[in-house]
């Protein structure tokens, strides 16, 4: 019977460990990320629910009220808090894990007393010591990253040799808790403690800027050390597991962060200059022939030097562009300063505008670029920018020099050529992105100081460069308002229709279904929409037929299914699943609304209501504030449903006048047929 007990409580341990390790496994695609969010947290609540289950409670109205104090404050602090405050809070979190930790180790080393063996003494110090300086270092990290305390470094008078004595004191002190006397052990414990707070905090004070990524990385990886060793003392299976797999991860997070800045993290924790100089740079290229900026000071009068900042700051502007509109190429480069404005949502319609006028745009992301690994992602995707339009500086840095342009935005040590020209600076050797050899370079920056390193930056002399200071998020909303005036004028517009057409010559064609076949035979990526009409045809069978033909020429095509497309729940991905479609392929709402804008055919069969922009445009009718699937994004929309009705909502579909749409009406499966027979034919 026990034996039994044991192996069920065995296999439980595996079950909750492996529910988190398909947590963290859905990490890695983006658009799974929120399910594997919410299945590790399944996960580490049925562990607590275990512990508890295994112990039993026995005072449950301290149970209950720290559950509820506790779950009170999460909700609370997750519906206020914003994407800035994101990095701070990270970093408060692995505090509270640090201190948790602490706490439950010298609780545990207090209760078994004398009957301490060797391995729960050690991991119970061990325990002690870590969590105490993840918990101090995290808070001070936590200060540095919500403005409370100054950001810059602050180095104490030999710095070093206090760190490296305060450690020794630790390991002293460590020592000898596992030889006193039990009477004696509780000082040991105590000055365990103190020492171990004082060295979190001496370690991480000194840190600041750009080396925040590696230092939060490296926090986490104590939080689950400290953890672990928790767990050994306490003998919990599960927490040592968890603990062991946050300690790896983030020792492998901090190891990938060092060698993308190509220091090593004693250099970083512990670095030779004492004081960072403002290094001047040499100019990439002839100064009188550096851009204008927007902060032009002179050594006239005031009024004078208003009207000539205001002009300046005009003609910048306009010249900015015009050469968005000129480039076809084009990198968006994001840093801390894109953070700290908020600018993100702006850099998104931006992308938006460059996208409309058939621009093909990538952003770069530099692996230490904010203040928290993945920074730059979290903020992007915030804002609801395509993960696939994000490349990371390896994948990257050989596109710059065929790049037209080269936006970089609250960017400064991540985009300066001195890391590589300049040699015993704080930033040599570490790679940076190439943002140099691009044939223009705009830079969004608050102003032209140097980054955290305190390297000038020659990419800001270059002549290939127009520097536009100030807030991020008013130049660029300044940016985008110019474009979207440009995009009026017809003369823009006929322009813009040109430059984005992905068929020339498709106005030419009179024929709907010959149109529509010079359409998808030129798309590369396409997106079939189902609706109702589908059903009513039978024409799953065609679409799938027309989905992989096109598949067979080498184009990527998905399926957006809308969750209430059809007649019931489920409707669209039954009738398809019955045709044999690959379930990988179809994607709901909220997945795919995002690539609507880089797709270059939508093609829709018998829908109405899910694709009718009315619902959005339009307050007062049956669709109003409905989500819907944003074909009206598509480069090209084809629709193949049996006439131009309102759908049942009675509501007229105003994508049906979009100038980008192709008509193709009658019975769906009989188009879907003809679509194909002529592909063929063309092919």
């Amino acid at each position: 019977m026990g034996e039994t007990y044991e192996c069920l409580n065995l296999f439980l341990d595996f079950l909750v460990i492996g529910i988190l390790i398909l947590g963290i496994w859905l990490f890695r695609w983006p658009h799974w990320a929120k399910l594997g969010n919410l299945t590790a947290a399944f996960a580490l609540t049925l562990g607590a629910g275990l512990v508890l289950y295994r112990n039993g409670i026995y005072h449950l109205h301290v149970v209950t009220a720290t559950l509820v104090v506790g779950s009170g404050l999460g909700y609370w602090v997750a519906r206020r808090i914003t994407m800035i405050q994101i990095p701070a809070m990270v970093a408060f979190q692995n505090g509270a894990g640090g201190a948790a930790s602490f706490c439950i180790s010298f609780v545990e080393l207090m209760r078994t007393g004398i009957h301490l063996e060797m391995i729960n003494g050690v991991s119970g110090v061990l325990g002690l010591a870590i969590g105490a300086v993840t918990f101090s270092g995290s808070m001070v990290a936590c200060g540095k990253l919500s403005n409370t305390l100054a950001q810059k470094p602050r180095v104490f008078f030999r710095h070093t040799w206090l760190v490296m004595v305060n450690f020794a004191a630790i390991v002293l002190f460590m020592v000898a808790a596992l030889y006193v006397p039990a009477g004696g052990r509780v000082v040991c414990y105590l000055a365990i403690i103190m020492l171990s707070v004082l060295f979190g905090v001496l370690f991480s004070i000194r840190i600041g800027g750009a080396d925040m990524p590696v230092l939060i990385s490296l926090l986490n990886a104590m939080t689950g050390m400290a953890a672990a060793f928790c767990g050994m003392i306490i003998g919990s299976k599960l927490l040592i597991s968890c603990g062991a797999m946050v300690g790896a991860s983030g020792s492998i997070l901090t190891h990938v962060m060092c060698r993308a800045m190509n220091r090593s993290l004693f250099r970083i924790f512990v670095p030779v200059e004492k004081v960072r100089p403002v290094l001047q740079p040499e100019p990439l290229a002839e100064p009188e022939q550096a851009a204008v900026t927007m902060d032009e000071t002179d050594q006239g009068g005031e009024t004078a030097k208003g009207a000539d900042q205001n002009s300046d700051s005009e003609n910048t502007l306009q010249r900015v562009v015009e050469i968005a509109g000129n480039a076809r190429r084009i990198i968006i480069v994001p840093g801390y300063g894109m953070a700290v404005a908020q600018a993100q949502f702006e850099v998104l319609e931006f992308l938006k505008h460059l996208l409309s006028m058939g621009k093909q745009v990538k952003f770069a992301i530099h692996p230490v670029a904010g203040r928290m690994p993945g920074h730059m992602n979290v903020l992007l995707a915030e804002a609801g920018v395509d993960y696939d339009l994000l490349y990371e500086m390896d994948a990257i840095n050989t596109e710059f020099s065929q790049t037209d342009l080269a936006l970089v935005i609250g960017a400064s040590d991540v985009v300066n050529p001195a890391a590589m020209a300049v040699d015993d600076s704080p930033i040599s050797g570490m790679p940076v992105l190439l943002v140099q050899e691009s044939k223009h370079v705009v830079c969004c920056n608050l102003d032209d100081k140097p980054g955290y390193s305190g390297v000038a930056n020659p990419l800001y002399l270059d002549s290939r460069t127009t520097m536009l200071f100030g807030d991020a998020r008013k130049t660029l909303k300044e940016i985008n308002g110019r474009l979207s005036q440009a995009s009026l004028s017809q003369d823009s517009i006929s322009e813009l229709r040109t430059a984005a057409d992905p068929v020339p010559g498709l106005a030419d064609i009179d024929n709907l279904l010959d149109k529509a076949l010079a359409a998808l035979v030129a798309a590369e990526k396409i997106i079939v929409i189902p609706g109702y009409g589908m059903a009513m045809a039978q024409a799953q069978f065609k679409v799938v037929e027309l989905a992989s033909l096109l598949e067979g020429m080498g184009k990527e095509v998905k399926f957006a299914i809308h969750p209430v497309a059809g007649r019931m729940p489920g409707h669209m991905n039954v009738l398809l699943a019955e045709a044999e479609v690959d379930y990988g392929k179809l994607y709901e709402m909220d997945e795919i609304n995002s690539e609507f804008l880089q797709t270059d055919v939508a093609i829709v069969f018998g829908a109405c209501d899910v694709v009718n922009p009315t619902a959005m445009a339009v307050e007062g009718t049956p669709l109003s504030g409905m989500p819907i699937l944003m074909a009206q994004d598509a480069k090209q929309i084809i629709v193949c449903n049996f006439d131009e009705k309102p759908g049942y909502s009675g509501v007229e579909n105003s994508l049906y006048q979009n100038p980008k749409t192709i008509m193709v009406l009658g019975d769906a499966a009989l188009t879907a047929r003809d679509l194909i027979n002529g592909i063929k034919q063309m092919t």
